[in-house]
């Protein structure tokens, strides 16, 4: 009569930072001793190491913006240039009643004691790639029901406005943070 060899299922685990060659032999000899074996990737130095690169400040960079007005309503813009660049047009719009240039110049000038809050920019996305910038603005303008923006953007397919209608908050990927204009500029 043949014996059959019942495998027994560990009763303790063991996780071990994998070493090509080690490991393995090491589980083998765990293994007979009912002890289970769990593998993990060693973190490279690499990982470990702060990055070498400096940081751009986000106002720098190209991408998707919010500034806010004292009614309480906001303008959504995308930029191809630095953030800090279109803000400053906006400024110099504004000050020279170039309405026809600025949505934000025509909505201070054609409402009164109304002002826009320069210095809490908040930058919703930062990317430089042209296309996914501008679907991305649509798409902050389709969720933010209380702007003043001249324009819809790009026009987004109906896809976007029936998933808009079935949730209230319409999520994008992107990291949004508020950024303190006199610490960028």
């Amino acid at each position: 009569m043949k014996r059959t060899k019942v495998e027994q299922q560990p009763t303790t685990y063991a996780c071990l930072p994998y070493v090509s060659g080690v490991t393995d032999k090491l589980k083998k000899t765990l293994s007979k001793n009912n002890i289970g074996v769990r593998f993990r990737t060693v973190k490279k130095i690499q990982q470990v190491l702060p990055s070498n690169k400096d940081q751009v400040p986000r106002l720098l960079t190209k991408g998707v913006y919010e500034l806010k007005c004292t009614c309480g309503k906001s303008y959504i813009g995308q930029t191809g240039r630095s953030i800090q660049c279109r803000i400053k047009e906006h400024q110099r719009h504004t000050s020279l009643g170039n309405t026809d240039k600025s949505a934000i110049a025509e909505h201070v000038h054609t409402n009164e004691n109304h002002k826009i809050d320069y210095e809490n920019i908040r930058v919703l996305d930062k990317t430089t790639r042209y296309y996914p910038r501008i679907i991305r603005e649509s798409v902050e303008i389709m969720k933010n029901n209380n702007n003043f923006n001249g324009e819809d953007g790009y026009r987004l397919s109906n896809t976007w406005r029936l998933a808009k209608s079935r949730t209230s908050d319409l999520e994008c990927h992107g990291k949004v943070s508020r950024l303190s204009a006199t610490t960028a500029f």
